[in-house]
């Protein structure tokens, strides 16, 4: 199993976090290898919502769609990607810390499967240095 998870702490309430971050049309606009991603089925917040989009990992397209398959008001939600190129599962999770809040972001992955030319090691640190990246671009973003 291939797992990334990277936390930041963004000094707003935890709702004001979780509903900006759970937002599909937010996704690109914090999401960096994000270059599509649309809402096709569902309510924005509900379970069972479907959104489809293109990432772009190590200078790949990757396309997916994914159902919001949890979601708790403020603290946290899972998404499930079956039929992406890279199946994954992504949770986010939302505590309070301090006068902000934490901000959790777990995905994980079986393999990628040889569709990158460099070991997976090096795929996925780079995949987590755009999470990382992608949660400071929340934390600027919120905090201005």
């Amino acid at each position: 199993m291939l797992t990334v998870e990277e936390s930041v702490v963004v000094n707003k309430p935890r709702i004001e976090v979780w509903e900006f971050m759970t937002d599909p049309d937010n996704v690109p606009v914090y999401c960096s290898n994000i270059v599509e991603y649309e809402l096709v089925s569902g309510g924005k917040l509900e379970v069972g919502r479907i959104c489809r989009g293109v990432a772009k990992v190590a200078g790949r397209r990757l396309e997916l769609t994914d159902e919001m398959v949890e979601v708790e008001r403020g603290r946290g939600g899972k998404l499930v990607s079956e039929d992406a190129t890279i199946p994954y599962t992504l949770s986010l999770h939302y505590e309070d810390e301090g006068d902000g809040t934490k901000v959790t972001w777990h995905q994980e992955m079986e393999s990628l499967k040889g569709f990158f030319k460099f070991a997976d090691p090096i795929v996925l640190k780079m995949y987590a240095r755009d999470v990382r990246s992608n949660l400071e671009k929340v934390k600027t973003i919120l905090e201005a």
